[in-house]
């Protein structure tokens, strides 16, 4: 028994010297692997609770010493990978890394005579790459009736795993949708449809031992197609010195130009008609100066896809008849209005509109509203005791009448709670002394 008994105590002893070579050089973080992302900075210390600690130094992964000393060079000329004296002096050495790259990954030793005995430790250095969309577009395009590719280029180390939703739910390849290839993110969409513009994201997963990151991009994503009518407005109105605008209101990717005609001449700008584009939207103002401006307008919407027309005619109407306009209520910073004018029978009023101004400045400074026919018709947020001076103009299918009869009033002053008081007072002591006269008459 005794015999077996001194290899094993022999054993113990030896592996209690190995744990206290082992303790006797400490690098903190402690860890034996360091996962860090390209472009990132890092320290590790090497230091030493030994009496007696000799040549203490670091090596990269291929064997070579890490001389460069903060204050040994300029910091100018100090590398991205040095050693600073650490927090332990002369028994501890930091290694620093500025701006990590991906050729820095390996095996990193720290090594030292502590106590006359050489000991070392080591950890390995992963460099690891983000998710990166590189040019990914956030804002593409797919073709209308063909199949059309969405690009997501991603790079990243390790290699993300790459998923697309649309409208927040996630893609399932199939029929509708599929990816370009096996090394490539890119979907493709099969037959596209205008229901296929929208929100999609490109959703980006790092999954290893080491690390795990997400990322997603948002892609806004819209359909070229041919431009396609958002009404089906084809008829206006308006009567000889009146004003009109014929508005032609497309849907169109990309945007479309227009065109209007009359009797097979193109219409330019003049004096007589105005053309106002935006945002697939036309708009002719015309003033209507005779009889002859009246018939067939053509409009031509066209973008690289396709091109639409459409004919509104422009049918002479009655002009509306001019309101009476009256003020029914003032209040302190609003005025109530009652308006009537006079219907014809095809062409009924449908509204008003209501110009004011305080008494005193210009027309040309005036305030306007537009009111749908009604009963009551207010003008809010106005001044407190001041004179307003307004008028009233109706509107039908053809335009807006002629301006009614100014009228003129002003809004009610604000009565201060003091003011109230001292009326209150005074009405009471007028009433007491009443009171009094009367019993001493009695007496």
């Amino acid at each position: 028994m005794a015999t077996l008994g001194r290899p094993s105590l022999l054993v113990l002893l030896l592996g209690l010297l190995s744990v206290t070579a082992d303790d006797s050089l400490v690098i903190m973080p402690s860890a034996q692997q360091r996962s860090v992302f390209e472009g990132e900075s890092l320290f590790v210390s090497c230091s030493s609770q030994g009496k007696n600690v000799q040549r203490i130094l670091w090596t990269g992964p291929e064997g070579n010493q890490i001389t460069d000393y903060k204050g040994s060079v300029s910091y100018r000329d100090l590398p991205r990978i040095h050693v600073e004296e650490g927090a332990a002096a002369h028994n501890g050495v930091d290694l620093i890394f500025d701006n990590i790259l991906r050729r820095d990954r390996g095996n990193y030793t720290c090594s030292a005579n502590v106590d006359g005995k050489e000991v070392s430790k080591s950890f390995e250095l992963f460099v690891d790459k983000e998710i990166d969309f590189l040019d990914t577009p956030t804002i593409q395009y797919l073709e209308e009736g063909f199949d059309s590719e969405l690009i997501c280029d991603i790079t990243g180390d390790p290699e993300p795993t790459v998923t697309w939703s649309f409208e927040g739910k996630k893609i399932s390849y199939g029929d509708k949708y599929a990816k370009v290839s096996d090394t490539s993110n890119n979907l493709i969409v099969s037959n596209v449809t205008l229901k296929d513009a929208g929100a999609y994201a490109c959703k980006a997963v790092q999954v290893s031992p080491r690390i795990t990151e997400m990322k997603d991009l948002s892609i806004d994503v819209k359909v070229h197609h041919k431009p396609l009518w958002n009404d089906d407005k084809t008829k206006a109105y308006s009567y000889v010195d009146g004003s009109v605008n014929l508005t032609c209101e497309v849907k169109a990717e990309p945007e479309a130009n227009f065109t209007w005609t009359k009797d097979n001449g193109v219409i330019y700008p003049s004096d007589s008609a105005q053309i106002f584009n935006d945002n697939n939207t036309s708009i002719l103002q015309l003033k209507v100066n005779d009889s002859r401006m009246f018939g067939d307008y053509l409009c031509i919407a066209q973008n690289k896809l396709g091109t639409l027309e459409r004919v509104i005619i422009l049918q002479q109407g009655e002009k509306p008849a001019v309101p009476t306009a009256k003020v029914t209520v003032e209040g302190v910073d609003r005025l109530e209005l009652s308006i009537d004018a006079k219907n014809h029978p095809e062409m009924p009023i449908v509204g008003y509109r209501v110009q004011y101004k305080e008494a005193g400045e210009d027309w040309s400074r005036a305030q306007s509203t537009y009111f749908k026919k009604a009963s009551i018709y207010v003008l809010e947020n106005l001044k407190n005791d001041t004179p307003y001076v307004l008028r009233a103009a109706s509107k039908n299918a053809a335009g807006f009448s002629d301006y009614s009869v100014e009228v003129t009033k002003r809004t009610e002053k604000i009565i201060s709670s003091a003011s109230t008081s001292a009326s209150f007072s005074i009405s009471s002591c007028v009433a007491l002394l009443l009171f009094l006269l009367v019993s001493a008459s009695l007496l």
